[in-house]
């Protein structure tokens, strides 16, 4: 699975990828103050329901747990 490593980019424009990479899903983009009501609608996706990705409340910023999802995925595509 593909997901974009966070660091070193805004919520807006990794938000916006990943939207991208999961258009089928329309997951979509929302501001950084609803990062975690976007990532609980990413973790009811197919490919991440049988991934352990992590709940949102037991972060304090979005970039921490964007970062766990490259450490579950083990990819980064900061190369793509």
């Amino acid at each position: 699975m593909v997901v974009y490593d966070p660091r070193g980019l805004t919520w807006d424009y990794w938000c916006s990828r990943m939207a991208d990479l999961f258009a089928a899903n329309q997951l979509g983009t929302v501001s950084e103050d609803k990062w975690r009501d976007w990532a609980d609608g990413m973790q009811g996706i197919g490919y991440f329901v049988n991934s352990a990705v992590p709940d949102p409340r037991g972060f304090d910023e979005w970039y921490q747990w964007a970062e766990s999802l490259v450490g579950i995925m083990n990819v980064d595509t900061r190369q793509l």
